[in-house]
């Protein structure tokens, strides 16, 4: 199977305790629940959802990233509670340079359970796998302790802090970057 028919394709992927598989406009209610709440996104680009409309707009977005063949989130259901309950994915890819960039988002319900951590795992050896990654890294903002344990949960590496990276919500943000690499992925316990 191609590249783009992979990232088209979604794969489902299982972890013991969650189900990863392809958002869903039926997924609107779930997102609705954690992207409306002012609490998620202070360290993420966006703004919190006004009304369910907003995450409708948020999936049209993502299902045309499905049809053009584009990275796009994996859904993540709790399986015990049949709840989708975040989202991960491949916020970036360089494809000629065999390395991605993962994003990711949880309901506040489920922080601090080790489920980003899991997920993520997951989605760092299907990239390793399946797409032929060499490098993957995540960044977050220098005071978003839980992202960077998720990330140090996940086998990453701390590479240092890019200086006011970005520019959100009016002010210059510094970011922790993390990375793994295949070779270090492939001799992990």
């Amino acid at each position: 199977m191609s590249l783009d028919q992979l990232l088209a394709d979604l794969p489902a992927l299982e972890t013991d305790r969650l189900l990863l598989r392809k958002v869903r406009m039926e997924d609107a209610p779930d997102i609705f629940e954690y992207a409306s709440d002012p609490n998620v996104p202070i360290y993420m680009p966006w703004e919190p959802h006004q009304s369910i409309q907003e995450t409708y707009e948020y999936l049209e977005r993502v299902m045309e990233r499905y049809r053009q063949s584009r990275p796009g989130p994996w859904a993540i259901v709790h399986r015990r509670d049949a709840k989708m309950i975040g989202t991960c994915s491949f916020s970036k890819w360089e494809r000629e340079d065999n390395r991605a960039e993962i994003g990711y988002v949880l309901n506040p319900r489920y922080w601090g359970q080790g489920y980003m951590s899991e997920a993520v795992r997951a989605i760092v050896a299907f990239g390793f796998r399946e797409l032929g990654l060499n490098r993957i890294q995540a960044r977050c903002d220098v005071p978003n302790v839980g992202s960077a344990r998720v990330m140090e949960k996940a086998g990453m590496t701390f590479e240092g802090v890019l200086r006011q990276l970005l520019l959100v919500k009016g002010s210059y943000r510094d970011l922790k970057i993390y990375s793994i690499l295949r070779s270090e992925w492939e001799h992990q316990p």
